[in-house]
């Protein structure tokens, strides 16, 4: 009878722990229903995303993307749900997962003008930016307002090459709300912004990124740029990377603008013809090899302050100082 009776309670201990191991399991995913953004590490990681935008080829012909709606399309605005209103003129599944259609793009025609349209682009609380965000809004020739509303997560983004490049009319653009600190790649990401004025990158956190090469080139109507935000010690790149700023006298470039891991510096403030004055200081090129161009056409440059510079691993120097006709004076 005691051996019967131990089995009995030793079958009861068994039920109640496994009981309680399958409540925890339903709380568990009772949890995850309600939550839109999991990350699951169980044997693997187990990524619930149908929040998460997809990201384009740049040949794209298909959605918002279209050569058509590159030239048509006057404004974004990101939106906290996907609910496409009956004016819409057409609409796309542009979710990551296709299967679930949580995130939706659509346009309506523009109040103003008919002719052109507004964009909307919204999962129920709000988009989550693809890893890789390169070319997102690159080449949309009539875009003159970008909205975000804090509506789009890129807290999980590695890429923003080219991002809003070719933007050739917009004016002002706030980026206060990003959340750059998993970005590695922002090569480009506002080339040729011909008539852009302001761009706010108070938020960036840039400790990750190796690549500025081109980033603010071509960008003719900037006056003055702050990059006190900027942490630029694991760049390795950044040749033309304010190339033919031609409006641009002032840039800050904070107390963490590094360059102790830069090789290429070629072309890097070319064409820079109203800079009046740079402070670079926090410049450590002694791993730099190509300093081409460097300063070309800096035709507002009086002075030059290069005493922090070490030069010992540049291969080419070849037309740095061309051009500079008011350049009379340099610190070596």
């Amino acid at each position: 009878m005691r051996k019967i009776r131990r089995k009995k309670e030793k079958t009861k201990r068994k039920i109640i722990i496994l009981g309680v191991f399958l409540c925890l399991i339903i709380m568990a995913s009772g949890y995850a229903a309600f939550s839109t953004n999991i990350n699951l590490n169980v044997k693997g990681n187990i990524k619930y995303n149908s929040r998460v935008i997809q990201a384009w080829d740049t040949t794209s012909q298909t959605d918002f993307h279209s050569d058509f709606y590159r030239e048509n399309i006057v404004s974004a605005t990101f939106v906290d749900n996907n609910n496409v209103p009956e004016i819409a003129t057409e609409s796309w599944n542009v979710s990551d997962d296709k299967t679930n259609g949580e995130v939706m793009a659509w346009v309506v025609p523009n109040i103003s003008d008919s002719s052109k349209y507004d964009l909307y682009i919204g999962a129920k609380a709000g988009v989550i930016a693809n890893e890789n965000s390169s070319h997102l809004f690159d080449g949309f020739s009539n875009m003159k307002a970008i909205t975000f509303n804090d509506n789009f997560d890129t807290s999980n983004v590695s890429d923003m090459r080219g991002m809003f490049r070719r933007e050739s009319n917009l004016t002002n653009l706030d980026l206060s709300s990003f959340d750059t600190s998993n970005v590695t790649n922002m090569g480009g990401m506002f080339s040729d912004n011909f008539v852009l004025e302001t761009v706010n990158l108070s938020s960036f956190d840039t400790s990750k990124v190796t690549s500025m090469a081109w980033m603010f080139s071509q960008c003719n109507n900037l006056k003055n740029l702050d990059l006190s935000s900027f942490n630029t010690s694991n760049v390795t790149n950044m040749e033309w990377m304010f190339t033919s700023n031609y409006n641009l006298e002032y840039i800050n470039f904070g107390s963490n603008f590094y360059t102790n891991k830069v090789v290429d510096m070629s072309g890097m403030f070319v064409n820079c013809r109203k800079l009046k004055e740079l402070d670079l200081s926090t410049f450590y090129t002694s791993n730099v090899t190509n300093m081409q161009k460097m300063f070309n056409n800096c035709e507002e440059l009086t002075q030059l302050d290069l005493s922090s510079f070490d030069t010992r691993n540049v291969t080419d120097m070849s037309w740095m100082f061309s051009g500079n006709d008011k350049l009379t004076i340099i610190y070596m």
